[in-house]
């Protein structure tokens, strides 16, 4: 078992998501769980799967009745979302970075982030869409 966990015992190295998917990645290895090594698309079945696991998780979060009932659900829901990036070999802490500057991006020139009748947030003149960029990381971590 300690080779299953040396992976992620060296904190200096990873940070974030990286480091949280090293701990799933652990769990994976040791529980018999699919994890790839590169990037993969999952197949039909397992993406069902890991939906269903998902949506259940959301499920409870929306039953909870108390602060502790939510924050364990959205615990369960990031452990199996980071679970299926572990089970398709996608390293998720750049295709964060890539999400957040994206989502900083829709901060308009004033400073300030402007708003649609419905709440969402309006994207400026100017915003560039991430997906190139995940794409780029994804091409990358496949080698």
């Amino acid at each position: 078992m300690s080779e299953l966990v040396g992976a992620y015992q060296d904190r200096t190295v990873l940070n974030g998501l990286d480091l949280t998917y090293e701990q799933v990645r652990a769990f994976q290895l040791a529980f018999n769980h699919p994890a790839m090594d590169k990037p993969t698309m999952l197949s039909a079945d397992r993406t069902e799967k890991r939906m269903s696991w998902i949506q259940e998780e959301v499920q409870e979060f929306k039953e909870s009745d108390n602060v502790v009932d939510q924050a364990d659900a959205m615990i369960d829901v990031i452990y199996f979302a980071v679970g299926t990036l572990v089970e398709m070999g996608v390293r998720p802490q750049e295709l964060m970075d890539i999400v957040q500057h994206a989502n900083m991006s829709k901060l308009w020139p004033d400073g300030k982030p402007h708003y649609k009748e419905d709440g969402k947030v309006k994207k400026p003149d100017g915003w560039e869409d991430p997906y190139p960029k995940l794409q780029a990381a994804i091409t990358r971590q496949m080698g």
